[in-house]
């Protein structure tokens, strides 16, 4: 061999090792050094905690990675987040809740996380709730939740509770307990959430109301001149405010969406609108099972929508019967519209849920956890309307079985992110330890993971509520809203403005807002 030849291999090797020297260099820059964009949304508490850990963020992580934080107002968030996954400049991280990531997941717009997570030694989904990871996993193809890849990370859970004004309680002689159901039935032959022992009136925070129980206290605690049932002794104008009916409807096996299998369609099956469904439910008698088309239900299950329709009356005789779908709406309006003991919506359009507690003016809300983070500023923090206050679980339907949802929001990876590794490596922060004990500490969301919800990081004795365990009991077996079912929210808005300003403000039945063909 030549030494011109010698001299253009070796020409050629030089040329071939620099080329795979600037190839390392170009994967390392992928995240060391690169400055990456965050937009979030959220309440004064929430923005001020996510500033905290951007800048420790920012001063702590060994690649040099920058974050610069956007703050969107909340009411703007899902219209900016919309624009600017179209455009090109587009955030490199966005927090997307379980309502809204569907839409951008089909417009392109997120990056699947599953390749991330199967990599990190910080996210662990094992450790994590099953269902909180489930809303951000979606199939592009069957347009159905809760499987196919992984899109978001959760940040956290947000279930929601029932507030209560200890000090609006006591003001019309309710004492207040916490007690297990077999301790007050030790102590009070009671077991109930609401119950009279010798001459006096007891609330027991750690037992569910039940339907009638909560109409009965909310009325107990009613002062407004237009219910029918009052106190006048009650310090609180109403004894109620709650603002969704998923609690009343899951409950009993109702909702206002159901998903029917059919094989002959693509999809495999699809959603059917029944929110004025008038069927009877079912739910399984203890000691007993039933088989109804293919499918056996044991005790304490309630029969699937699709499966009621062929159950026999011998099938039935094995169960209880529950209220329909239109019976546990009926009851929801009825609390504003018919006993007022909940404001109607000309109240509730100039008052937020939060300060219609923090001012005192209802006894008892059902909202979620990050009404704590505001309640401990505005309520606990406040030198002049101070009150004691607490929480207990959601009323459940007698005989039927406790039901809620829960809010949730994650941390998402823009598709036309160029710095993927390092947004990934700024999540990995935000939702591992560090991101969630900051948040959990605040008192403002449940943490992501099971552990540190159980710890006292999370449940926080020495502060209110007191009874935070309840949120976490809350949390095995809550769900997402109707917000979450579908790739868009539209279908919400269809019947959901007649239902909240007409049927709930007394101007139009449940009836005539069936029958307009909804």
């Amino acid at each position: 061999m030549t030494n011109k030849i010698l001299k253009r291999i070796s020409a050629v090797l030089c040329v071939l090792c620099l080329a795979l020297v600037m190839i390392s260099c170009g994967d390392e820059e992928q995240t060391s050094g690169k400055t990456i964009s965050f937009y979030t949304w959220g309440n004064e508490t929430e923005i001020s905690i996510f500033r905290e850990l951007v800048e420790q963020f920012n001063s702590t992580n060994e690649d040099g990675i920058t974050v610069k934080m956007t703050p969107v107002p909340s009411g703007d968030y899902e219209t900016k987040i919309d624009n600017v996954l179209r455009g090109r400049n587009v955030p490199d991280v966005i927090v997307a809740g379980d309502g809204e990531i569907k839409p951008w997941i089909e417009q392109g717009g997120i990056e699947p996380l599953d390749s991330y997570v199967a990599e990190s030694d910080v996210v662990d989904l094992n450790k994590m709730w099953e269902d909180g990871i489930n809303r951000y996993r979606y199939d592009i193809t069957a347009r159905k939740g809760g499987q196919g890849q992984l899109y978001g990370i959760m940040r956290d859970y947000s279930p929601s509770v029932l507030f209560y004004n200890i000090d609006a309680m006591n003001a019309v002689g309710i004492t207040c307990i916490s007690m297990s159901k077999e301790e007050s039935l030790s102590t009070y032959g009671d077991g109930s959430a609401y119950f009279t022992y010798n001459g006096k009136e007891y609330f027991n925070n750690k037992v569910a109301l039940n339907w009638d129980e909560l109409l009965t206290l909310s009325q107990k605690m009613t002062s407004h001149t237009s219910a029918p049932v009052r106190n006048d002794a009650a310090i609180t104008e109403y004894g109620l405010y709650v603002i969704n009916w998923f609690c009343f409807g899951w409950s009993v096996g109702a909702n206002c969406l159901e998903w029917v299998p059919d094989s002959s369609l693509s999809t495999g099956g699809k959603y059917e609108f029944t929110l004025f469904d008038e069927t009877k439910n079912y739910i399984v008698r203890d000691g007993n099972t039933v088989t109804v088309n293919g499918t056996t239900y044991n005790e304490g299950e309630i029969i699937a929508y699709g499966d009621k329709v062929y159950l026999t009356n011998s099938d039935k005789e094995l169960c209880r019967e529950l209220p329909s779908s239109m019976e546990a709406m009926q009851y929801f309006v009825d609390l504003s519209a018919k006993y007022y003991v909940s404001p109607r919506p000309d109240v509730t359009a100039s008052s937020s849920e939060y300060s219609l507690f923090s001012s005192q003016k209802c006894a008892m809300l059902i909202n979620t956890r990050y009404a704590v983070g505001v309640f401990r500023k505005t309520i606990d923090g406040s030198s002049r309307d101070k009150f004691n206050w607490d929480v207990a679980p959601l009323p459940v339907y007698e005989g039927g079985v406790a039901a809620g949802h829960s809010g949730s929001e994650a941390y998402c990876i823009t598709k036309k992110s160029r710095n993927k590794e390092a947004a990934w490596k700024f999540i990995e922060f935000l939702s591992g330890p560090v991101g969630q004990t900051a948040f959990a500490e605040a008192g403002f969301t449940i943490p992501n993971t099971m552990e540190l919800a159980n710890s006292e990081v999370f449940l926080q004795s020495d502060k209110n509520p007191k009874n935070s365990q309840i949120f976490v009991d809350a949390a095995y077996y809550q769900k997402t809203g109707d917000w979450g079912y579908l790739p868009s929210k539209a279908w919400i808005n269809v019947w959901a403005t007649d239902l909240n300003d007409g049927v709930l403000g007394g101007k139009m039945s449940l009836s005539q807002l069936k029958n307009k063909g909804l």
